[in-house]
């Protein structure tokens, strides 16, 4: 039996990454969830449903039981634990008011993982006036940058996507937004 290098294994899953096809979903509607926090949330399209994780961000938790990822938030951030919640839960009504209108999704049915079982897809989204909500988040200092990236199908490349939220998230933080604000400390 032959035996298989790490970067031979890397290549392999780029590969197939990269050849996946990006399908686009228009007049998509939010879906109302439990589960649903700034960053990842329940969608329908066409009479099926669908649970999306937006790429590059991470927004603050909203389920207390991720203790591990609530202290590193805080820390990323630069606040008080106790806050953390609070933001994630700022975050998931922000994104949920900014999909109010019907929006677009593109995603490539990359597996987002995540621990409640039901399927979940890395997509970009753009609502209904053709803001990316990952952007928007971030802008608002309600994100960080992080996590999972791809090249927009329309547009901006990955390496593109990375300066404009870098700089995003320097003006929210330059201006104390969201997650970076005094009540927070």
């Amino acid at each position: 039996m032959k035996a298989i290098s790490l970067a031979a294994l890397f290549l392999a899953a780029f590969a197939a990454t990269a050849s996946a096809e990006w399908v686009k979903l228009e007049k998509v509607t939010f879906r109302t969830d439990p589960s649903n926090d700034g960053d990842s949330f329940h969608v329908a399209c066409n009479g099926k449903s669908y649970y999306l994780r937006l790429y590059f961000v991470d927004c603050p938790e909203t389920q207390d039981r991720l203790k591990d990822r609530i202290l590193e938030q805080a820390q990323v951030f630069g606040m008080d634990p106790k806050y953390v919640h609070k933001m994630g839960k700022v975050a998931e009504d922000f994104a949920h008011d900014r999909l109010k209108q019907p929006f677009t999704v593109w995603t490539e049915w990359t597996d987002a993982q995540g621990d409640s079982g039901v399927p979940r897809f890395f997509a970009f989204v753009r609502d209904a006036a053709g803001r990316d909500l990952g952007q928007e988040l971030v802008g608002n200092g309600l994100a960080r940058v992080y996590g999972a990236q791809a090249d927009h199908p329309e547009g901006p490349n990955r390496m593109a996507q990375w300066g404009i939220l870098n700089q995003r998230q320097q003006q929210a933080q330059a201006q104390k937004l969201g997650c970076y604000g005094d009540k927070v400390k």
